[in-house]
């Protein structure tokens, strides 16, 4: 170790025994003064006149200002502002997303893997409230929540369009500083400028004096208001449902527990205010619900009996998470003709063993193949935003696994082409072994050993199938791709799940309904056992707290399926055209897709089917993909409403000019950009820009800035807002929009684009920054009812 190194390390470590000298001698001066901490309840069941409480008062101010980067895994310091629980647990400095971690860690899922605030202490999660003497003047001083509120008050930020990113580090991957009350004055002391909200104005003298008087009242918080009697009424009727004896009904339950787990789901027939979670419980309906705690849905409960239970959403709808899913009597009726009413036999429940626990085609190989595809395939977007939304999404490298835009179509339910079930041959089962099945402590070297060999074999045993379906005298033709007919004999509308749009945003995914944006370079057909493999890898397989191992073979195992869906798409041209697309896909990395091509050079199933007359035969099968699939599944969606448009001469002009945009321009673009039209009549209509970065390959972990081609970049359009985290907000009047467009164009560099910042954007320094958020979170909670969750502010850009 060289001297400056060594010196370096010294200091290091003396300012660190100096910081924990001083959070000691502070720790002592508070408990001198207000007694050792303990645990509070702060439960009330009447409050004094003008005394804030939680739910009425200030839990509105921490929507608006808090929960924008407090919420779930990613918020700073484990610190969850959205509900109740959440700011009673605290906060801690151990990191959820931690990509070099040798060892799994503990969940700590709150109101699942600890159910009071003594056990999350216990867990070394410190408070944000005071826990001492509870005095108004004490209350004041020992709470986190406050001081860091009123250390904004003091120090506001600096009136420059960009901070200083010397002082402000705003990456997802920045060392986190998460200060106790003991250490506070430290903090405050070496970063006058870090209160909260970090980076951000400070919240309105109104609120702050709110939130200081509900802080020097103890903090009080009322019950939560019980369900009316008729939403109690659903909730018994469905628990009833999921709950039934017979073997066929509870090898169900579990198959819909472990798909429909994260999901928030609603009753239509008490609309979407109130969402809940389907749990598993130590306790039967009309009893308080005692949730199982599991790393993973398919997981050993540890209990021999236990029911399925339906538990109220009190927390904040965050868009980040939100997975809305509708329950309705038809939901119902089409599960019950699903699963139910066809005749086959049950004859022993799965086990919970790891081994066939992970492995959904082992644990579900007595229900109806095509039963749990039409399951999933009904509410296909929120399948693969499992993927999206779910504990995965966070991470770099857990995303480079895909295209920045692409297109997803399925197989027909009712076509058996591709309807691959590889319960139908025992010997196949074991080719689907998923890195699930090692836990959460995994090798990171076995992947490409193990896994390759079974996604090899699993690849004849698809070949050999498809031959075998050649000898029938079946092809590959449109008429394999499922168009949103047929799946519920509840419903003749075409099912709009039939056509998907994926977008990656670096770290960071959307999904959303039709063929969004201009024609991408790659595209995906599901197939049944790729679409349970999708959600058993990336959903109810990945532990978040997993270690470096399981989290990389997952990663690595999610090429395999990127490459199948592709390969089955391919299968749709022409023999000759299709290697020379795939090929053209993978630049660089064509020894990754020799087992795809050899499943489209050896299969014997009928190719050419379709009559194509161009020579650009990927464009014209999009086009015949959107005939196939008709208007009613593919609704036009335009950028800005039409009514709108047309009042004002040259706006779709200059809307249609920023869709065409495309090239290097688009390099110094962040992944997603809301921008606000403000029409002349004061209406004010928000729409997306999505950067589409196009790859060589996706198919490497690393360098992926090696991998970049910006001159093919493009953007997508889209209505409203796409994507949980925005990066820039623009604030464009629509007499301007034709100039804003302009600018676009012409940028050829940094400076540029800072120029573009400067005439439109509502940066986060600006005084009028908070007002456009709440804008922008009412206007998309207004026009994307049921998807809209407050969005989320940890990725805005400092520029």
């Amino acid at each position: 170790m060289s001297r400056v190194t060594l010196n370096r390390s010294v200091q290091l470590f003396l300012i660190s025994m100096v910081v924990v000298s001083c959070a000691v001698m502070a720790e002592r001066q508070l408990n001198e003064r207000w007694g050792e901490p303990q645990v509070r309840d702060r439960i009330v069941d009447a409050l004094p006149e003008n005394i804030p409480e939680f739910h009425r008062d200030i839990k509105p101010i921490f929507d608006k200002r808090c929960v924008t980067c407090h919420a779930c895994y990613d918020g700073p310091c484990q610190l969850k502002l959205s509900s109740y629980e959440g700011l009673d647990r605290g906060a801690s400095d151990e990191l959820v997303y931690d990509g070099t971690r040798i060892l799994a860690v503990e969940p700590s899922r709150l109101l699942i893997d600890a159910k009071t605030t003594q056990e999350w202490r216990d867990r070394s999660y410190f408070p944000v409230l005071n826990e001492r003497i509870q005095t108004p003047e004490s209350n004041l001083y020992g709470s986190l929540l406050y001081r860091m509120l009123e250390l904004k008050q003091r120090n506001p930020l600096p009136s420059t369009p960009q901070l200083d990113p010397n002082v402000f580090d705003f990456s997802t991957n920045r060392d986190q500083e998460c200060p106790t009350i003991e250490s506070y004055e430290s903090y405050a002391a070496e970063h006058p400028l870090w209160g909260m909200p970090f980076g951000m104005p400070a919240i309105s003298d109104d609120d702050f004096d709110l939130v200081k008087r509900w802080v020097e009242a103890g903090s009080p918080v009322m019950p939560h208001a019980p369900l009316a009697p008729e939403v109690q009424k659903t909730i018994m009727q469905w628990e009833q449902f999921f709950n039934g004896t017979n073997n066929k009904q509870r090898l169900f339950a579990r198959y819909a527990f472990e798909h429909l787990y994260l999901a928030n789901i609603w009753f239509e027939s008490h609309g979407n205010k109130q969402y809940f979670k389907l749990v598993r419980s130590q306790t039967p309906s009309g009893e308080p619900i005692d949730e199982l705690a599991s790393r993973r849905p398919f997981d050993n409960p540890g209990v021999s009996n236990f029911y399925y239970r339906l538990r109220p959403v009190n927390s904040s709808i965050v868009d980040k998470t939100h997975m809305p899913y509708r329950f309705n009597q038809a939901r119902m009726d089409d599960w019950r003709e699903w699963f139910f009413e066809p005749d086959y036999d049950v004859p022993e429940l799965p086990s919970y063993d790891p081994e066939v626990a992970s492995n959904p085609f082992k644990a579900f190989k007595y229900l109806p193949v095509e039963a749990r595809y039409k399951f999933m395939l009904a509410e296909a977007e929120y399948t693969i935003m499992g993927y999206i939304k779910g504990p995965v999404c966070r991470g770099q490298v857990a995303l480079n696994v895909i295209e920045d835009q692409f297109w997803v179509f399925f197989v027909d339910p009712d076509v058996p082409t591709l309807l691959y079930d590889p319960a139908s041959h025992p010997s196949s089962l074991e080719h689907f072994t998923l890195p699930a099945s090692e836990d959460s402590n995994a090798s990171p070297f076995s992947i490409w050993t193990k896994y390759s060999e079974l996604q090899e074999q699993h690849l004849k045993d698809k070949l050999d199938f498809i031959n075998r379906k050649s000898q029938q005298g079946v092809s590959i033709s449109l008429d394999m791709i499922w168009n949103g007919l047929g799946l519920s004999s509840q419903s003749s509308e075409p099912n709009k799940n039939a056509a998907l749009t994926i977008f990656r945003h670096f770290d960071n995914a959307t999904v959303v309904k039709g063929l969004q944006g201009p024609e991408p370079k790659t595209a995906w057909v599901i197939s049944y056992s790729l679409l349970e493999r999708i959600h058993y890898l990336l959903v109810a397989g990945f532990d978040v707290f997993g270690n470096v191992g399981h989290q990389l073979n997952t990663r690595l195992y999610m090429d395999f399926l990127r490459m199948e869906g592709e390969s089955n798409f391919l299968m749709l041209l022409p023999e000759a055209f299709a290697e020379k697309e795939f090929l053209s896909w993978y630049q660089g990395a064509e020894s990754e897709v020799e087992d795809y091509l050899e499943l489209l050079q050896k299969s014997q199933i009928k190719l050419d089917v379709v009559d194509y007359k161009t020579e650009n035969k990927k464009a014209e099968l999009f086009d015949k993909l959107g005939s196939h699939l008709g208007s009613e599944v593919l609704t036009s969606l335009a950028v800005l409403p039409e009514k709108a448009v047309s009042n004002e001469a040259g706006l779709s002009a200059h809307i249609d000019s920023l869709a065409q945009t495309q090239g290097k321009a688009l390099a110094f673009f962040p992944e997603l950009s809301i921008v606000r039209v403000n029409f002349g009549n004061k209406q004010k209509h928000a729409f997306t820009i999505a950067l589409n970065r196009y790859h060589k390959n996706v198919s490497s972990l690393l360098l992926e800035d090696e991998r970049l081609l910006p001159e093919r970049y493009s953007v997508t359009l889209y209505p409203g807002i796409l994507g949980s985290y925005p990066n820039t907000f623009y604030d464009v009047d629509s007499a301007d929009l034709g100039s804003f467009v302009k600018q676009i164009k012409a940028i050829k560099s940094e400076k540029d684009y800072v120029a573009l910042l400067d005439n439109y954007a509502v940066r986060r320094t600006d005084p009028l920054f908070w007002a456009f958020a709440d804008w922008l979170n009412g206007w998309y909670a207004k026009y994307q009812p049921g998807k809209a969750g407050i969005i989320d502010l940890n990725r805005f850009e400092n520029r």
